[in-house]
C-alpha cells in the first residue's frame, strides 16, 4: 500500500492507474516499471508488469515513455525529464527508451572492443581480451553507460565486470544465463 483516500487503502496499481489517467505522459523510470523487471521473470509469481501493460489492459492511452536501467542512470532520469518540460516527449526507439541515452550498443563504445575484432577473448576476469565469452550481454545492450558510467564518471559494470543487458526487455529471461555466452 502506498496510502489511504477516505479511509481505504491505496496499492502502488491503484495509483498507477489513478495518475496514468490523468497525466498527460508517463515517465516509466527503471527496468521494474519499463518492462517488468525480475520481478517479472519466469514464473512470475508476483504479476509484476510494465506500466504499459498496465495501461493497456486498463484502457489508457497516456504515452510512456521507458527509461530502464538497473539502476536507470541518473543522467537518463533528469535528461528526460529535462527534455520533456522544454521540448516535449524524446523521440523514441521500439521499446519507447529515448534515443537520446539508447541509440548505440555497449559493444559497438566498448574499450574491448579491439580484442574482439583480433579474436582475442578473455577466459576469466582479469585476462586481457573482450569479455564476450565470459557472457557480456553487450552486442544486444543499446545505452551510452559507455560514455556516462557511474559515480561520478569513475565507474561501469564493464570495467569490472560484463555488461548483463539491464535496460533491455526481459534481460531476466531472454539473456540468460548472465554469466555464459549467449551470442556471437
Amino acid at each position: 500500500m502506498v496510502g489511504e483516500r477516505q479511509g481505504h487503502e491505496i496499492s502502488m496499481l491503484d495509483a498507477t492507474i489513478d495518475m496514468g489517467k490523468k497525466a498527460a505522459a508517463t515517465l516509466a523510470f527503471g527496468t521494474c516499471a519499463s518492462f517488468g523487471g525480475i520481478p517479472a521473470a519466469k514464473p512470475n509469481p508476483t504479476g509484476a508488469k510494465p506500466v504499459t501493460a498496465i495501461f493497456e489492459e486498463n484502457g489508457i492511452k497516456t504515452p510512456v515513455v521507458n527509461v530502464p536501467g538497473c539502476p536507470p542512470h541518473p543522467d537518463w532520469m533528469v535528461g528526460t525529464i529535462a527534455y520533456a518540460l522544454t521540448k516535449g516527449l524524446p523521440p523514441v526507439d521500439e521499446y519507447r527508451r529515448p534515443s537520446l541515452f539508447f541509440g548505440s550498443t555497449i559493444h559497438d563504445n566498448c574499450p574491448y572492443l579491439k580484442y574482439y575484432e583480433e579474436g582475442k577473448f578473455a577466459r576469466s576476469y582479469g585476462e586481457e581480451g573482450c569479455r564476450l565469452k565470459l557472457g557480456c550481454k553487450g552486442p544486444e545492450t543499446y545505452a551510452d553507460c559507455w560514455q556516462r558510467q557511474w559515480n561520478n564518471k569513475v565507474n561501469w559494470c564493464v570495467r569490472n565486470a560484463i555488461c548483463i543487458g539491464c535496460v533491455q526487455p526481459n534481460f531476466w529471461d531472454e539473456m540468460a544465463p548472465l554469466y555464459e555466452q549467449t551470442t556471437g
